[in-house]
């Protein structure tokens, strides 16, 4: 069965076109600013609530989210957690190929400050200087969002998930661990792993003529 074919597809379907009108909405203000006045903007506009917001709304996009997904798809929902086992491998592979393969200089937004630029900073976040293409933080929240629309039977979480992963890439910009650049490419990479991921899985389902997951249950 094509994924886009089946029921919950459907909400998997609005979700990945609500993401890319999200991921060409932040390709257009980099276009527009470029790289380092995307950051300046972002970065430069803070204030105490918004540093407490951020802070916590970036960790959405730690790998340690993985833990309360797949402890949902063990309890709740046991044929799912097959494609977020895809998932979380192809996002991984993906994110970290590009990170210490293809860019491993890539330097963070911190390494502005050799060009007298001031970069806001929240108390309590470290900043690294390297691997910064792309934001893996960005990667895992978009893959891991768009791929829960697929068991979710509510519409509008097909637009609630997509915007907290893109609150968490705009995290990363806000608390200077990131470019836009970064979290775009983390964007294209977290809707292509999902995408990957339930692919796969109806491809292991279809070959081995086992049934599809159930229809959602949230």
């Amino acid at each position: 069965m094509n994924i886009l074919q089946s029921k919950q597809s459907e909400h998997f379907r609005i979700a990945a076109i609500f993401c890319f009108c999200l991921a060409f909405a932040t390709g257009l203000f980099l276009f527009i600013y470029g790289k380092t006045n995307s950051f300046i903007i972002i970065n430069g506009h803070y204030n105490q609530p918004l540093d407490f917001f951020f802070q916590y709304m970036t960790l959405l996009g730690d790998g340690l989210i993985y833990i309360p997904i797949v402890l949902y798809c063990i309890v709740l929902n046991r044929r799912f957690i097959l494609p977020v086992v895809f998932c979380i491998i192809i996002c991984t592979l993906i994110t970290h190929f590009l990170k210490r393969v293809v860019f491993p200089d890539e330097l963070r937004p911190i390494s502005l400050e050799m060009q007298q630029i001031i970069i806001h900073k929240v108390k309590g976040v470290p900043l690294n200087r390297l691997h910064s293409f792309p934001s893996g933080h960005t990667s895992t929240a978009f893959s891991m969002a768009l791929l829960l629309t697929a068991i979710m039977k509510r519409k509008f979480w097909c637009f609630v998930l997509p915007l907290i992963a893109f609150l968490v890439g705009y995290s990363r910009v806000y608390l200077g661990q990131h470019f836009v650049t970064d979290v775009f490419a983390g964007m294209l990479v977290g809707i292509l792993s999902a995408y990957l991921s339930l692919a796969l899985y109806h491809w292991y389902q279809n070959k081995n003529g086992k049934k599809q997951m159930p229809e959602p249950t949230l």
